[in-house]
C-alpha cells in the first residue's frame, strides 16, 4: 500500500513538472508568434562552481556560493574594451551582477576609535584567484547612478558583426568566462577590469590624520582656506587658470533624508583644479576630501579622469546663487546620492595606490 502511495507521488510531481516545462515552452513559442521576434537575450545563471567572499572592515565575514549569487538581480551589458596601450580588445555581452547590488547588503565596520566613522572613506579592493587586484572608492561604488555599473560578470559572449560574424577575428577572447570578471563599463580602458574575482575587502588608505580636521558630529563650521596636501606637504590652494564649469538643473538626493531639490551650481572644475594643484600623480592614484567637522570622501583618479561623470565633478563657487554653507564645497554633481559631497571643504589629500 506504502508502495503504491509513493507510486502515484512520483507520476502526480512528474506530471506538474512537465505540465509547467510544456507550459513554459507555449509561453516562449507564443511571444516568438506574437512578435515575431527571437529572443537572445536570455536570462543565464551564476555557475555553481563560482563564489565570492566580502571581508575586511565588515560587520561579518560573508562567503557567497554560486547558488547564493543567483540570488541577485543581474544586468546585461555592451562592452567595447580598449586596452591600457589603446590597443581594440573586442565587443562583448556580458551577463553579470552590479556590485552595487552586492555592497548594498554590507555592512561596513571600522575599528573602535576610528578617526571617521562613516564608510565613505574605505577602499574596496577586489582581488582575483592569483592575487592581482584593482582598488575603488566605496563611494563611487554605492553612490553613482545605475548607468554602465561596475559590475562583476559571470557570463561572456563575443558581439559579431551582423554579416559575416562567423569569419570576424577582431575580439581577443573568443571563450566564456570560468570565474567571475569585473568589468568597468563606464571607463576608458581596461586597467581595472579582473579575471578570477575571488574576494572584495574593505580597508582604509594611510591618511595624514595629525594635520586634518578630526570628526565632530553637529558642528558648525566654515572653511578657513582650501589646503593640498601631497609627498608631506601641506600647500596652499591655487585657483589661477583653473577652468570653470556650470549645471543648471542638479537634482539632489539624499540616501537618508531623499529629495533636496533641483540647484544651479556654478563653480571650478575638479580635474582641472587637482592637475593644477597637484604633481606626481596618476589616474590610479586617490584623493581623500576632509571638511572642517572631519567629515570625509574618497575619490578615486580613475572615476575624476576616466569617466564621463568625472568630468562634471566640481569644487563649487555658489549653489542658487549663493556661497555655499561653509564657504568650499565638493560636489560630484552626477552621483545619485549627494553623500559624497563635503561642506566646508578643507583639505585635499593626494594618497597613492597602494
Amino acid at each position: 500500500m506504502i508502495k503504491k502511495i509513493g507510486s502515484y507521488v512520483l507520476i502526480f510531481a512528474l506530471a506538474l513538472f512537465l505540465g509547467y516545462s510544456l507550459k513554459q515552452k507555449k509561453d516562449y513559442l507564443e511571444i516568438m508568434a506574437v512578435t515575431g521576434a527571437t529572443p537572445l537575450a536570455l536570462k543565464k545563471e551564476v555557475p555553481a562552481d563560482f563564489s565570492l567572499t566580502v571581508d575586511g572592515l565588515v560587520k561579518n565575514k560573508y562567503f557567497f556560493t554560486g547558488e547564493a549569487l543567483r540570488a541577485f538581480s543581474t544586468t546585461r551589458i555592451r562592452t567595447r574594451e580598449i586596452s591600457a596601450e589603446k590597443k581594440f580588445l573586442g565587443t562583448y555581452i556580458y551577463e553579470g551582477i552590479p556590485v552595487y547590488n552586492i555592497l548594498e547588503g554590507i555592512a561596513p565596520q571600522k575599528e573602535k576609535g576610528a578617526t571617521f566613522d562613516r564608510p565613505l572613506d574605505l577602499l574596496v579592493t577586489f582581488i582575483s584567484a592569483q592575487g592581482e587586484k584593482r582598488f575603488f572608492s566605496y563611494g563611487e561604488l554605492t553612490m553613482t547612478d545605475d548607468q554602465h555599473p561596475v559590475t562583476l560578470a559571470f557570463d561572456r559572449q563575443q558581439l559579431l558583426p551582423s554579416k559575416d560574424g562567423d569569419k570576424y577575428k577582431l575580439n581577443l577572447y573568443k571563450e566564456n568566462l570560468t570565474g567571475l570578471r569585473l568589468i568597468c563599463p563606464r571607463e576608458t580602458d581596461t586597467v581595472r577590469y579582473l579575471d578570477q574575482v575571488k574576494r572584495i575587502n574593505f580597508s582604509l588608505l594611510s591618511a595624514p590624520n595629525n594635520i586634518l580636521p578630526k570628526m565632530e558630529k553637529g558642528k558648525k563650521c566654515s572653511s578657513a582656506g582650501l589646503f593640498c596636501w601631497q609627498a608631506d606637504q601641506l600647500s596652499e590652494a591655487k585657483y589661477a587658470g583653473v577652468k570653470e564649469k556650470k549645471v543648471s538643473d542638479w537634482v539632489r538626493i539624499g540616501h537618508g533624508r531623499g529629495y533636496k531639490g533641483v540647484s544651479e551650481a556654478n563653480g571650478f572644475s575638479l580635474r582641472s583644479f587637482l592637475t593644477k594643484n597637484f604633481s606626481n600623480f596618476d589616474q590610479n592614484d586617490f584623493f581623500l576630501f576632509v571638511a572642517c567637522d572631519g567629515y570625509r570622501s574618497l575619490l578615486s583618479g580613475r572615476e575624476i579622469f576616466a569617466t564621463a561623470a568625472g568630468a562634471s565633478f566640481l569644487l563649487l563657487k555658489s549653489l542658487d546663487g549663493q556661497v555655499p554653507s561653509g564657504k568650499n564645497m565638493l560636489a560630484p554633481v552626477n552621483d545619485y546620492f549627494v553623500d559624497r559631497d563635503l561642506w566646508g571643504l578643507s583639505h585635499i589629500v593626494l594618497l597613492k595606490t597602494p
